[in-house]
């Protein structure tokens, strides 16, 4: 008798312990997003129209009621400009009016103090709670004249504060809004955290940036958006429209009913926020059928819906390294249990689509991989370097349901240096590898290298860790003028745990020939001038006339008219005068120079010949000639 009450007892609490377990595990994690805004100074150059305000404003009115979030400004001291607590009118109507006060007169850039600050009552991570930072900044960390104590925060930052926040689970998106912020610090945390980070040229790209992460922070139903057609169902009970503008035309809404909504002429129930260049319009219980924006076609319009059915996807990691790839799982959910009912799910169309910057779209049908209500699928293998979307629709004649996702795809997690020992006896490169601690860990990481030469051979070697920093690789004793080329094989584990395994693009080992120094180079084109200078500095040799003699006679020679008639002494004497010029005679090309030289040579043996020939001639008079 004992026994059966224990055991009805126990079948009891089972069956009140089911339902709680199952409402658990399928409930949604709440939006907790915390916004740091920097107002130094430095802010009138980089946002001098103040745009961080509107931008503030549209993620404010973007964050639907339940979630939790809060505002902080920063420069030398922070300001919680709009506190801390859940979302809901009264909040957005707070949040609206304060967003006025940003302004950009404070003195320093305290990011150090603005993260504490804005997450100090977090003390460990929450799985109830989906956490994230925005952090906007235009600058480095400067918190006063002190340089080293600037660069003590930072390293604080590092060393710190990112290891704290990474176990509250807290992701943190870093937005750099100008050349001169410490982009490297930026990054860094981003991705120690797993959060976004984004460079933004400028203050015009804040609100598109804005929206970017407000999806990473806060996961908000959507429809799908085509042409600006959409389509809203009878289950959906509110529906909040984010429409950018680029030119003044005014935008319109059609109802399926085909009347118009404007914000000057709205209904009941509809909340009309324009700024100079987005609408952010919000509707309760809108009417169910097929909608039309009438305003200009823009990528990052969206229409974001609340409601019980909802589209739950599997959430990717914002950052991975190339090759890495996961399983995806999609389902469709009412009041956060999953549609198993098959005569429904056979009227739905479930697909999705992978883009990127560089590649043309990839599009699958999850139909066939649909079981028990989860449609599966597997990304990575085709993602690019840099951002790549996934986006999950799923289709019905009733209703649509669309679900983006956005992954930073990083190509290499090591800095890689090639260069040629110029000291070593033979050709000789040596590869150094850094890996970012940021992405990956260091202490069992495994580096594996393939040298091939261009007739196909190859050597094999294991690359070598020099410190906890660094692997290098040193090739010796390679042919002069031969190509090679090195393969990587990089094995090793994320921060995350997740196994890694990378072949990045083969290394070309080109080699540098060794360049003649300048100063050589300049003796060597000198000699050439020098010698032909020295060639016409030479003295000409003089010619000795024999002087006459009573024995021989003066005999006037013919031929040596003709040889001073021949002489170019109209032209020779203005050279032999610029040539005694030291300027003027450095101005005269090497060419010039040469054929004077050659005529006075030819001239030199000329007179020779003809002073040869009259010595003979007299040689050979006859004694009896004279008489």
């Amino acid at each position: 008798m004992l026994s059966i009450q224990k055991s009805v007892l126990f079948l009891m609490l089972l069956a009140l312990l089911l339902p709680i377990r199952q409402v658990f595990a399928m409930s949604e994690a709440v939006s907790d997003v915390r916004i740091i805004i920097d107002v130094s100074g430095s802010m009138k150059k980089n946002d001098p129209n103040n745009l961080r305000s509107p931008a503030v404003r549209m993620l404010v009115g973007l964050l639907p009621e339940g979630e939790k979030a809060g505002v902080w400004t920063f420069a030398k001291y922070v300001n919680m400009l709009v506190p801390y607590r859940e979302v809901n009118d009264a909040w957005r109507m707070e949040a609206e009016k304060q967003s006025n006060k940003i302004h950009s007169y404070g003195l320093f850039t305290n990011i150090e103090q603005a993260l504490n600050k804005a997450t100090l009552d977090i003390k460990k991570a929450d799985p109830h709670y989906r956490r994230s930072v925005i952090l906007l900044s235009d600058g480095l960390v400067d918190i006063s004249t002190d340089d080293k104590a600037s660069q003590a925060s930072r390293q604080r930052i590092l060393d710190s504060l990112v290891p704290r926040l990474k176990k509250a689970n807290i992701a943190v998106h870093t937005i750099a809004l100008a050349e001169t912020s410490d982009h490297d610090l930026l990054r860094s945390i981003a991705l120690a955290t797993d959060g976004w980070y984004e460079q933004v040229d400028s203050a015009e790209q804040l609100q598109r940036v804005f929206l970017h992460l407000f999806e990473k922070a806060a996961q908000r139903d959507t429809v799908p958006l085509t042409d600006n057609h959409f389509k809203i169902d009878s289950s959906i009970n509110q529906m909040t429209l984010l429409v950018f503008r680029s030119t003044l035309k005014p935008t319109e809404l059609v109802q399926p009913d085909q009347s118009r909504l404007t914000q000057v002429k709205s209904i009941s129930g509809v909340r009309w926020h324009s700024e100079g260049s987005y609408d952010l319009i919000t509707i309760d219980k809108p009417m169910a059928g097929a909608w039309y924006i009438d305003a200009d076609l823009d990528p990052d319009n969206r229409v974001m819906v609340i409601t019980d059915l909802k589209l739950q996807t599997t959430d990717l990691p914002n950052n991975i390294l190339i090759g890495e790839s996961f399983d995806v799982d999609a389902s469709l959910t009412e009041k956060n249990k999953i549609i198993k009912r098959q005569d429904f799910l056979t009227l739905v169309n479930a697909t999705m689509r992978e883009e990127s910057e560089v590649a043309d779209p990839i599009d699958t049908d999850l139909n066939p991989n649909q079981n028990k209500g989860i449609y599966r699928s597997h990304v990575g293998e085709t993602f690019q370097p840099g951002r790549n979307d996934i986006v999950i629709t799923m289709t019905s004649p009733t209703f649509e349901r669309q679900r983006r996702q956005s992954i930073n795809v990083v190509a290499t997690p090591l800095k890689i240096t090639v260069e040629q020992l110029k000291d070593e006896v033979t050709r000789t490169h040596r590869i150094t590898l850094v890996p970012d601690t940021s992405l990956i860990k260091s202490d069992n990481l495994s580096i594996a290298a393939m040298l091939t030469a261009r007739d196909g051979s190859e050597w094999s070697y294991d690359v070598m860790k020099q410190d906890n920093t660094t692997w290098q690789l040193t090739l010796a004793d390679l042919q002069a003028g031969e190509d090679y080329s090195v393969a990587l094989q990089i094995r090793g584990e994320t921060l995350k745990g997740r196994s890694l395994f990378l072949q990045p693009e083969p290394i070309k080992l080109i080699e540098q020939l060794e360049v003649m120094p300048e100063q050589t180079q300049q003796q060597q084109l000198a000699l050439p001038d020098a010698e032909e200078n020295a060639e016409q500095e030479q003295p000409e040799p003089e010619s000795v006339e024999p002087e006459p003699t009573d024995s021989q006679p003066e005999v006037i020679d013919e031929m040596a008219t003709s040889v001073e008639i021949a002489l170019p002494t109209t032209e020779l004497e203005p050279e032999l005068m610029i040539d005694d010029q030291g300027d003027e005679r450095s101005a005269m090309s090497p060419t010039s120079k040469l054929v004077i030289g050659n005529v006075l040579i030819v001239l030199l043996i000329g007179l020779s010949l003809l002073m040869w020939r009259r010595q003979r001639t007299l040689n050979n008079i006859n004694p009896g000639d004279t008489l």
